[in-house]
């Protein structure tokens, strides 16, 4: 089985607090959220407290909801523990004025 590194996979990404945190800057409610992507607010809420992982479909629907592409909600998931240590601080000084970019801010 070949090794992937631990910064290509969903491990450390998180995933539910960048969604909460996108959700919230657009103003959109748990309820309507849930409402336009066919999910109980309660899945939502597991999603976004990082209690689940959505499969690609639902992660697909949310994005789909929140008019973002899927590659916005995996840049707003990444952490700093998601870095190789030689990147650590290229990411600490670029990841908060791409996300804000990436928003429209």
């Amino acid at each position: 089985m070949e090794h992937i590194p631990a910064a290509l996979t969903t491990e450390n990404m998180d995933l539910g607090t960048a969604l909460k945190s996108i959700r919230k800057e657009l103003k959109v409610s748990r309820v309507e959220l849930a409402k336009r992507s066919d999910l109980s607010v309660t899945a939502l809420y597991n999603i976004e407290n990082n209690i689940s992982f959505p499969p690609k479909e639902t992660i697909e629907k949310l994005c789909s909801s929140l008019h973002i592409p899927v590659s916005y909600l995996m840049l707003y998931s990444l952490t700093e523990d998601d870095v190789p240590d030689d990147k650590r601080e290229f990411f600490k000084l670029a990841v908060g004025p791409v996300k804000a970019f990436l928003m429209g801010k």
